[in-house]
């Protein structure tokens, strides 16, 4: 295999990863068990923290598992910026580098979005575990952590098609 084939496995495999930290996220900052004692089948959709009880445990485990996303993403989108750029160039065609660069370009609002809601928990943090901070803010972070999922999975279906015309290009040599 040769070595941008290799970089485009790894990328793709990267991206099943963030996908499923992205489900550990979601099932942590929609407890169903938490919004259960809460009360019914009204509060089934909020943002609550594992335990209210237990001092913003939840906000806890929810912000390090955000933390370990911004973690990872930022780990990825450099190594599609410099490996799989440098591939593109060496292997690829300029078209399909100049395509790339355009997918690269959007990580930067991909960060920012990651950093909003990183902000968002430490605001919710600093009222503590009121009932009335997470109703207020709380249910903001959840609707924003599913619209970065969103346009994660966007861009990295977009950029699954254009690893795929890279790999077809290398095929043909």
């Amino acid at each position: 295999m040769s070595e941008a084939l290799a970089i485009v496995q790894q990328i793709l495999d990267e991206h099943a990863q963030i996908h499923k930290n992205f489900q550990t996220l979601d099932q942590v900052s929609g407890d169903v068990e938490a919004a259960a004692r809460l009360g019914s089948e009204k509060t089934k959709d909020y943002f609550v923290p594992k335990g209210l009880e237990t001092d913003g445990e939840g906000l806890k485990k929810w912000k390090s598992q955000l933390e370990a996303i911004d973690r990872g993403l930022k780990a990825h989108f450099k190594r599609e910026e410099t490996a799989l750029a440098n591939a593109f160039i060496r292997e690829g065609t300029p078209e399909l580098a100049q395509s790339l660069n355009q997918l690269l370009a959007e990580h930067a609002s991909l960060n920012q979005h990651v950093a909003k809601l990183l902000k968002d928990a430490d605001d919710i943090a600093s009222g503590g575990a009121r009932i009335e901070v997470w109703e207020g803010k709380g249910w903001g972070m959840k609707s924003n952590i599913l619209k970065l999922q969103s346009e994660i999975e966007a861009h990295a279906e977009r950029e699954r098609v254009l690893l795929g015309l890279l790999k077809s290009h290398l095929h043909k040599e």
